[in-house]
């Protein structure tokens, strides 16, 4: 990184914080941010929700995390093998480069409780979801596990213990649902994912609503009929076809603009976790807004 440009190293939510607040007083209009989906999902908090900027900054994410599952699907700058200047000169052409593309992509709100602060992210899971995060980061990653490697493991564990009806590594979560459409999902669910990313990890896209609104959802009941069976149709969204009837089976996914949880277990944002007690009040999602993000 060239040393007229102001680089700010920072790890712990706190030093992200100060990192962005002294960059946004900069008046700098383009942030790049080296890490992985925690990294980019704390930023993204503050860059929406901080009252920092006038004028939202583009985002230039260098992946270096586990996963990148977010930068995996909105774009990214590969420093590693080309370096920084291509991300210099586009900066200098005022982005007027020929292979360079900004897009906007909204960004979930989450607030996981009346007395908690909101946080923004783009991928929120409840369930075996959950679970598979949790093993993939204690068993997997330790052991040098990265990319779609550490996900792909933890998915065949999750499939065998569907498979033998093994719940020592995941419990169905009882999940009360409800949106701004009025669909209800009150149910023992296996999962529940929402996102507003196209792509998620393994290239997985378990949604097929139909609505126009910026927030994919589905929900898997644990009595789902046929589930290995429909799980490859079901995973890439290929569902779309005949949703009535995969409603009926067990399979709930519509796109809304909000949505109100409540459930007794952990949950994960862009691979971070938290809780969701009884006692805090719903989990609500929403979007939080529309960031410009650099792909190079």
């Amino acid at each position: 990184m060239p040393t007229d440009v102001p680089a700010i190293e920072a790890k712990r939510p706190e030093e992200i914080e100060r990192a962005v607040t002294e960059l946004a007083a900069l008046g700098v209009d383009t942030l790049a941010v080296a890490g992985g989906d925690g990294t980019v999902q704390c930023v993204l908090s503050h860059v929406l929700l901080g009252g920092l900027f006038e004028t939202l900054p583009t985002l230039a994410l260098v992946p270096t995390g586990s996963t990148n599952m977010t930068a995996r699907d909105v774009g990214f700058i590969d420093v590693r093998r080309r370096g920084w200047q291509p991300l210099i000169d586009w900066a200098a052409a005022g982005g007027m480069v020929a292979q360079a593309t900004v897009a906007d992509h909204p960004v979930l709100r989450i607030q996981a409780s009346d007395s908690q602060a909101p946080i923004c992210g783009m991928f929120f899971g409840v369930g075996a979801v959950h679970h598979a995060v949790q093993y993939t980061q204690e068993n997997l990653h330790s052991k040098g596990l990265r990319g779609e490697a550490g996900p792909g493991l933890a998915f065949l564990r999750f499939l065998k213990s569907v498979a033998l009806q093994d719940q020592r590594h995941f419990a169905p979560t009882k999940i009360r649902l409800t949106d701004d459409a009025g669909h209800v999902v009150d149910d023992e669910a296996l999962l529940m994912v929402a996102s507003t990313l196209n792509r998620l990890v393994l290239s997985f896209h378990p949604f097929w609503g139909t609505e126009d609104a910026p927030l994919a959802w589905t929900t898997i009941s644990q009595t789902a009929s046929r589930f290995l069976l429909r799980l490859p149709f079901v995973a890439r969204g290929w569902s779309r076809r005949r949703p009535d009837a995969m409603e009926s089976a067990g399979y709930v996914s519509h796109n809304s603009h909000e949505l109100q949880l409540e459930f007794d277990d952990g949950f994960i944002v862009d691979g971070e976790f938290h809780r969701s007690r009884p006692g805090d009040g719903p989990v609500r999602l929403s979007v939080a807004g529309h960031v410009p993000f650099l792909s190079l």
